[in-house]
């Protein structure tokens, strides 16, 4: 019984220290990746705002739902694994260098915009793509886990992996 009381309070101490940790973070964070799709700005444009074959070359998407109209901007929700889901609403557009998107739920406990930059490449036929995330983080055991699990870029990263990957395609 002893031993059980221990392992108790050190997990306790544990989830204390975790919690004080994502405290003293800040809620809102700014970051920002830049890489070089292999194709030329309206190709990766049309990728990036085609929401509805997002799942074609996100692995991460297994599926989308157009909630809006023609004439609406686009607004949509992305289906995950394990039975997430998160909506979004396009804010701006603008062919081919900018596209702002924002999480469209305000009930979430994340949150932010996230801003599709393009300008020519270093190489003929290749695109500038810079990702910036604005956001905000409510609970302190998610920023833990944002800035010491996962980092702060991870999504980026990945959907920058996935738009060269997709944009590489004939």
């Amino acid at each position: 019984m002893k031993t059980f009381g221990v392992i108790l309070l050190l997990l306790v101490l544990a989830g204390g220290i975790v919690y004080a940790d994502g405290a003293r973070l800040p809620y809102n964070h700014s970051v920002s990746v830049i890489g070089v799709v292999p194709a030329p700005q309206e190709k990766v444009f049309a990728l990036i705002t085609n929401v509805a074959h997002g799942s074609d070359w996100r692995p991460a998407v297994k599926s989308v739902t157009i909630l809006s109209t023609n004439k609406d901007p686009d607004h949509w929700v992305e289906y995950l694994d394990h039975g997430q889901f998160m909506t979004f609403l396009a804010i701006r557009t603008d062919p081919p260098m900018r596209r702002d998107v924002q999480l469209d739920d305000p009930h979430a406990s994340y949150g932010g915009t996230w801003t599709y930059e393009l300008s020519p490449g270093p190489a003929p036929a290749t695109t500038t793509l810079r990702i910036t995330e604005t956001g905000f983080i409510k609970p302190p055991i998610y920023r833990f886990v944002m800035a010491h699990l996962m980092g702060p870029t991870r999504n980026l990263d990945q959907y920058m992996k996935d738009i060269q990957a997709a944009a590489a395609k004939p």
